[in-house]
């Protein structure tokens, strides 16, 4: 598994950190197993990294776009969700999705291998239609979604959660042009990113340089991007969503706080 695959395993430690509270906002019963003992060593080490006070920010984004997703399925009638750099995102496996819901998950073979090899021996079942797509983000993904049975025709959630981050700039544009490309009108779009702000962030930065895994893309002005390439978003910050799940933010906030974005987005009209 590559430095950025390998992240996926400090997100699952997060959900299986969320999942012990008596108050979790989301229980995800394979995440432990998933992030192994790794995944939980680079968790207290990004915590760390940030001053040693770990933040409510994994949990309040998944839950985030646990709603999202949900929302899309039962309000637009979405009855097809992608995620982008799935990891090992388990919400095949734990959310309630509706009749007829057929989810792609796209990554790295070596993440999906692995994710197999741990939830395999658990008898995972899927709640929805599952495909796994083996892809490199960096060639032509979208050929080998439709050879998997994608739909372009039909209105689509797609999910790019903690991806934008590590890809350079003209990366980020085409891989939102291409999810736009290839939706129908009604198409729906989840994605979060980070503030400028972030790369004064000292040891946050330079611990994920040191893991091969640089922070490469920020922006103040998320919803420029995201409209330049075909979608018409909405932000929310992650500390005020904090709030609003009753996950405040442990910290003081300034007007100088970094706040990272979540967005969704609806198909813009071409």
């Amino acid at each position: 598994m590559d430095p950025v695959g390998f992240t996926s395993r400090l997100t699952a430690a997060a959900r299986a950190r969320e999942t012990e509270r008596p108050d979790h906002l989301f229980s995800d019963e394979f995440a432990a197993a998933l992030a192994g003992p790794e995944g939980f060593a680079f968790l207290e080490t990004h915590w760390f990294a940030l001053g040693g006070t770990p933040r409510p920010n994994f949990t309040v984004r998944t839950r985030f776009f646990d709603d999202f997703l949900l929302a899309t399925a039962r309000t637009h009638g979405v009855r097809q969700v992608v995620l982008v750099a799935a990891g090992l995102d388990t919400r095949a496996f734990r959310l309630e999705w509706p009749p007829g819901m057929h989810l792609f998950e796209m990554d790295q073979k070596e993440v999906l291998d692995y994710k197999a090899s741990i939830l395999g021996p658990l008898r995972a079942t899927p709640r929805c239609r599952r495909t796994t797509v083996a892809v490199d983000l960096r060639t032509d993904w979208s050929r080998a979604l439709i050879d998997a049975g994608y739909r372009a025709m039909e209105p689509t959630a797609w999910l790019l959660e903690g991806l934008l981050m590590y890809l350079p700039d003209a990366a980020v544009e085409r891989v939102l042009a291409e999810t736009a490309r290839l939706s129908a009108q009604g198409s729906q779009l989840g994605v979060d990113t980070l503030p400028r702000g972030f790369l004064k962030m000292r040891g946050f930065i330079e611990l994920y340089a040191q893991r091969g895994c640089p922070v490469a893309f920020t922006t103040d002005d998320p919803l420029g991007t995201l409209g330049r390439c075909g979608w018409r978003a909405t932000a929310y910050s992650v500390p005020e969503e904090g709030v609003r799940l009753g996950r405040p933010w442990p910290l003081p906030l300034t007007p100088d706080t970094p706040r990272g974005a979540l967005l969704t987005a609806e198909r813009a009209a071409a």
